[in-house]
């Protein structure tokens, strides 16, 4: 009897618990009901979402501006069509980044603008990233060409301190601008902190030309359809970084690049180049050397090209003008003056291409010698010895605001020969020497 008086107060126990459980269950149950009723408060949408879409992320980043163009040209080249113009663009170039994945980003860049002949569209970049480990990315897709430091760290228009690019990487590049192909890319710690390395190695379509002549136009990446050669060009690219950071000496980059490939049924396209970084304190200067050989067809001398350019900067962030009121002090601090020395020599330039040169961002239309959005339409920038010394004053707004203005001062050197579409050779003689102004406003979003 006792055994089983203990065996029915135990299951009256159990009872009571699991009667005790559903209550709660049920309070739970109607909890739910009514907080799926209710609607979301705009306050707790953003997290709820973000508890949606898991590890993806989408940004819009970018830059836009706006442009004016004073172009004094003082002379024509060997009888091409001259004239000093003034003129207002404006360019935009949105950024997508978009990340399904810790290990995986998608990169796409295009501009679109109002420029010399009108409103035109330009794919830039389009790429895959594929973080392997901290010490191996792989991308993949159209990307800008790793060479140098230029292309892929300070063509965007409020990253260059300057409004223009300069002489090697304006309208007659020493080295194509694009690639379509696949990278891979790292970089690790060797010493102290500061002291990094860092690589790139690439694969892709390979270098494309306007024509056959001396001195004709590099177009990259190249398409399939357009392709001058089955052969790939391939690059690579070394950087290095010798100054830890708690010695106080700034920070130095030193790197090296080389670039080759095939282009017209197998003759060579050879490059290199090296390059340099370095700041200290409001003291910002960097510069490049670039050469480049292109293996010419029938017999033809090789297409021999030089490039070159030094800058430097100086933020005026510690000024202080004695008997200045600290509000005229405050916008002085703001500035930022820059002087840049560029050249290009080469043996020789296509009239055909000069006639056709094609604007920024605008998706090759044809805008011949007028300014267009970051080119200041100089025919002296189009001569086989180009030089050029380029002032800059920029007042930086914020750190991604800036109001740029720049001087350019086109000082040519006689030499080399311009060449018709059929090879025929003509003499440069004397090039008019030039000079533009440029005013930007930029904004880094």
């Amino acid at each position: 009897v006792e055994t089983t008086t203990q065996q029915l107060q135990n299951t009256d126990q159990k009872l009571k618990e699991t009667t005790l459980e559903l209550d709660q269950t049920n309070q739970q149950v109607k909890t739910l009901q009514t907080k799926v009723e209710t609607p979301i408060p705009p306050s707790q949408f953003g997290s709820v979402f973000d508890r949606y879409l898991g590890s993806h992320t989408f940004t819009v980043t970018g830059a836009a501006g706006g442009e004016f163009i004073y172009d004094q040209q003082s002379g024509a080249l060997d009888g091409l069509h001259h004239a000093s113009q003034n003129s207002f663009f404006f360019d935009w170039e949105p950024m997508i980044l978009y990340r399904p994945a810790d290990w995986i980003l998608f990169e796409g860049v295009f501009s679109a603008g109002f420029g010399a002949t009108g409103t035109g569209t330009d794919l830039s970049t389009a790429d895959f990233q594929i973080f392997l480990d901290k010490y191996l990315t792989v991308v993949g897709g159209l990307f800008d060409q790793p060479f140098g430091d230029w292309y892929e760290a300070q063509s965007p228009m409020w990253v260059n301190r300057f409004v223009t690019a300069p002489l090697p990487f304006g309208v007659e590049p020493v080295v194509p601008p694009g690639e379509l192909g696949l990278q891979l890319r790292g970089g690790m710690q060797f010493g102290a902190l500061g002291q990094d390395l860092d690589y790139t190695a690439w694969i892709g379509n390979g270098p494309n030309f306007s024509s056959n002549v001396l001195g004709a136009a590099m177009s990259s990446p190249t398409s399939i359809a357009s392709a001058e050669t089955n052969g790939k060009s391939f690059g690579g690219r070394f950087r290095i970084y010798p100054l830890p950071v708690d010695t106080n000496w700034g920070r130095l980059e030193l790197g090296a690049s080389t670039y080759n490939g095939k282009w017209q049924n197998g003759n060579w396209f050879n490059s290199w180049g090296v390059d340099f970084n370095y700041f200290v304190g409001n003291l910002q200067t960097r510069g490049e050397w670039l050469e480049s050989y292109r293996q010419m067809p029938m017999g033809q001398n090789t297409d021999h090209r030089q490039g070159w350019y030094v800058q430097a900067g100086y933020f005026l962030t510690g000024i202080k003008v004695p008997g200045f009121p600290e509000m005229i002090n405050n916008y002085l601090r703001r500035f930022e003056p820059l002087v840049r020395y560029s050249g290009v020599n080469q043996r020789g330039v296509s009239t055909d291409d000069i006639e056709g040169a094609t604007g920024v961002g605008l998706g090759g239309t044809q805008v011949g010698l007028v300014p267009d959005f970051g080119i200041n339409g100089s025919p002296a920038t189009y001569a086989p010895h180009s030089r050029e010394v380029a002032l800059g004053l920029d007042y930086w707004i914020a750190p991604s605001i800036v109001w740029q203005n720049e001087f350019d001062i086109e000082l040519p050197h006689a030499g080399g020969v311009f060449v018709s579409p059929s090879g025929a050779e003509t003499p440069a003689g004397s090039i008019p020497n030039d000079h533009a102004f440029l005013s930007q406003f930029t904004i880094g979003f």
